[in-house]
């Protein structure tokens, strides 16, 4: 039975452009933080929760596209949604919705059940670090859209 979970990552920037990163425990390897979405909790705010709850940073979500003004409240763009295959044979798989987030401090307070390390890092430090490919990927995208967003560049 295939087992399909939504998730929610965030890519937050602070004010010097840095991202920030977290050493997963369980997996060795450096991610953005994130995780599950929990039942009735939107996914906007599900990212901020896991943010803070993993890092003790508070940030604000960014849509990657303008508001309509439409009728209906319109959510934060994530800036990707990707489907990550967690075991390697399709039968667990994360929906993952990818924001873009600013910090809105900065000071780091490591949930240390999860974390090993945490800090802040440029683009190219990530592409360093031990990490996933879809991980950088994601950096490269999420580097072009800080470079033309104004609201990640307080």
């Amino acid at each position: 039975m295939v087992q399909n979970h939504f998730t929610a990552t965030g890519f937050v920037f602070n004010s010097d452009g840095k991202i920030l990163m977290i050493k997963h425990k369980k997996l060795g390897v450096w991610l953005p933080p994130g995780g599950h979405i929990e039942e009735n909790e939107l996914p906007c705010k599900a990212v901020l929760r896991e943010v803070f709850e993993e890092t003790g940073v508070r940030a604000k979500v960014i849509s990657v596209a303008p508001s309509t003004d439409a009728e209906s409240i319109e959510l934060p763009m994530p800036m990707e949604i990707l489907l990550e295959d967690i075991e390697g044979d399709e039968s667990h798989n994360h929906i993952d919705m990818v924001y873009l987030c600013r910090a809105e401090n900065s000071t780091l307070n490591p949930q240390e059940s999860e974390i090993d390390d945490i800090g802040w890092f440029t683009p190219a430090q990530i592409m360093e670090l031990e990490t996933f490919d879809n991980v950088r990927n994601s950096v490269k995208k999420a580097k072009a859209y800080h470079a033309k967003t104004p609201m990640l560049n307080p």
